[in-house]
């Protein structure tokens, strides 16, 4: 509950300007009938935004735009940083409920950044830290990321990734088989981390298994869930975690959705 109420007039205002914003050209009647208030108390709200520079009078003398000054309401805006905040208490849910940690990673230039980690929570220790960066090609959010981009932005981040001399960018073996691994991420909704990449940092003592955190058709992050091998067979437990983690993914992207 907020301390005080809300600012009437603040609200209204940011109402009638979000408004002018989706539906420029748009008039003060319509404007009224779409923010339900009176036009009288509209028409003083355009006069203060245009005041203000947000808002301007087309030449038809009847209608309203916003001007490029509303551009800097969004620069404090940090994606990531409000991908965190709705993801985190999430995360921890998912925790609470498969008993195994996750880290939320999102693309950051040629590999995956890992921007939540509870992996350390609650006497399971696993290596890796918070914002490590891990490889595409050989880990699971890798794999979900590459597999839902668009067909010639995929093309440009493999060009990338073949120019790189990072080991697991340029393994022959992560290459080897890619595009069915891709397929079978697609189609399935949910990828491994690859078994080399899995012995090399972690001595073959855990599997991870992520689904992407998809908005407006678009992947925006990938969520994973890591488990030691000595727990039992992997299908059994997957067929207890996978609902779970897809269904927090879906969460995140809706609130997200919801918000864009």
């Amino acid at each position: 509950m907020p301390s005080f109420e809300p600012v009437r007039a603040i609200t209204r205002g940011l109402t009638v300007l979000r408004l002018v914003s989706e539906q420029s050209p748009i008039t003060a009647t319509d404007l009224a009938r779409a923010a339900k208030l009176p036009q009288p108390t509209v028409v003083r709200i355009l006069e203060t935004l245009i005041e203000a520079g947000y808002v301007y009078r087309r030449t038809d003398g009847v209608t309203f735009g916003v001007t490029a000054r509303t551009k800097l309401l969004s620069n404090g805006y940090d994606g990531t940083s409000r991908l965190l905040q709705l993801a985190e208490p999430l995360i921890e849910n998912l925790r609470a409920e498969i008993g195994w940690p996750s880290n939320l990673a999102t693309l950051e230039d040629d590999a995956m950044v890992i921007v939540y980690t509870n992996r350390n929570a609650k006497g399971l220790s696993i290596p890796g830290r918070l914002g490590a960066r891990i490889p595409l090609l050989a880990t699971g959010v890798g794999i979900m990321q590459l597999a839902g981009l668009a067909p010639d932005a995929l093309q440009a981040q493999l060009e990338r990734l073949r120019q790189s001399k990072e080991i697991w960018d340029a393994s022959p073996e992560l290459w080897e088989g890619l595009d069915e691994r891709l397929a079978t991420a697609r189609q399935n909704g949910y990828a491994f981390a690859h078994e080399r990449y899995l012995d090399a940092v972690y001595q073959s003592q855990i599997w991870a298994v992520a689904v992407p955190i998809i908005v407006d058709g678009q992947t925006v992050a990938a969520l994973s869930s890591l488990v030691l091998r000595g727990a039992g067979p992997r299908q059994r437990l997957l067929d207890g975690i996978l609902p779970a983690l897809r269904r927090t993914s879906a969460t995140i992207a809706s609130q997200l959705a919801a918000e864009a």
